[in-house]
């Protein structure tokens, strides 16, 4: 038989407590390890979501901008990818009477599942310039057809102004054109042209009419464009009284006295007007039909998509030039502009 030597009590406890000390070290290079990279992947994650928060701090400013009708409003919020950006405006000078600067602030956040109680935020701001009433007031029937007339007895077509001071701020305005066509304005069969030139010529067809117009044309006509009213009429009842809204139409558009109202009227297409049809305000149109007949108390634009598809337009109806109509509806067109390179990273 042979047997097994044992150590001394001493060095037993001395190997015991070298193994100890041993998983110990081993542990913490373990934990310091993980520490190190939890940190980085930590770093790494706070870094990704920063920057996707900036994303969407830039991309909400940028939305804001693209969607912004009418007065502009203290704050709104947009859910963008995995993130939520809220922007806050602040109107800092009026630059003319027609004119704004405003201070644009949008802060992007995106939470993680892991850490919901602190996001990563960024916050970038911009400067614009806010069109209060972007439509010049060039006359009271505009059209990019060759010629334009106020046909029959009872046609008219004025550019006089037929609002007085008292009746609103922008009343007693100075009188426009009558009528604005390509080549020849006129009139015929007892039809009345008036204004202040009771007509003009202005022989650089649809881009010269386009371009003084001083719209979005493009971004007012895309159906995807939100506007307060998209193909039926308001129900004005329940509407206030100064209420002048914007309402859209796309494609072929015959209005009789169901689309009887007041406000901004967009037509993404080709207007028809018929004799039931009065409308108080701005009337915007892709293109125009060759005989039209209605009331309308303002403006009307039309050919705006080209060179009219109609050579002559006739009125049959009304058309008088109300400053008041055109002012209230005027501002629900009201845009911003971002100033060119005036985005900043503020946190």
């Amino acid at each position: 038989m042979s047997c097994v030597p044992t150590l001394p009590r001493e060095r037993g406890g001395f190997v015991l407590a070298l193994v100890v000390m041993m998983l110990f070290a081993i542990s913490v290079a373990g934990a310091a390890g993980y520490l190190v990279v939890s940190a980085e992947f930590n770093m790494a994650r706070q870094a990704g979501e920063g920057a996707e928060a900036l994303s969407v701090a830039r991309a909400g400013l940028h939305r804001f901008v693209s969607e912004q009708i009418g007065v502009v409003g203290d704050s709104v919020s947009y859910a963008i990818g995995g993130g939520i950006a809220m922007i806050t405006t602040r109107k800092l000078a009026e630059e003319d009477s027609l004119t704004d600067l405003y201070l644009l602030r949008s802060e992007g956040t995106v939470s993680d599942i892991f850490t919901p109680g602190s996001p990563a935020r960024r916050v970038v701001g911009a400067y614009a310039y806010h069109h209060r009433r972007p439509l010049a007031h060039h006359a009271a029937l505009m059209v990019a057809a060759n010629a334009a007339y106020a046909q029959n007895t009872g046609g008219l077509i004025d550019g006089n102004d037929y609002n007085v001071a008292a009746d609103c701020p922008g009343g007693d305005a100075t009188d426009i054109t009558g009528a604005i066509a390509r080549t020849a304005t006129g009139q015929v069969s007892g039809g009345v042209l008036a204004g202040s030139p009771v007509g003009e010529q202005w022989g650089g067809g649809f881009p010269q009419i386009y371009d003084s117009v001083g719209l979005r044309w493009d971004v007012l006509s895309d159906p995807t464009f939100p506007v307060d009213f998209e193909g039926t009429p308001p129900v004005w009842a329940s509407l206030p009284a100064d209420s002048f809204p914007v309402s859209r139409v796309n494609g072929y558009f015959n209005p009789g006295s169901s689309w009887n109202g007041r406000g901004v009227l967009i037509v993404n297409g080709e207007l028809d007007a018929s004799s039931a049809f009065a409308w108080d305000g701005i009337i915007l149109a892709g293109s125009m039909d060759d005989i039209h007949e209605g009331t309308v108390r303002g403006m009307l634009i039309a050919g705006l998509d080209g060179p009219n598809p109609y050579t002559t337009v006739y009125w049959r109806g009304t058309i008088r030039y109300y400053s008041c109509y055109v002012y209230e509806a005027n501002e629900s067109l009201s845009y911003l502009e971002l100033l060119p390179n005036t985005m900043f990273e503020a946190g």
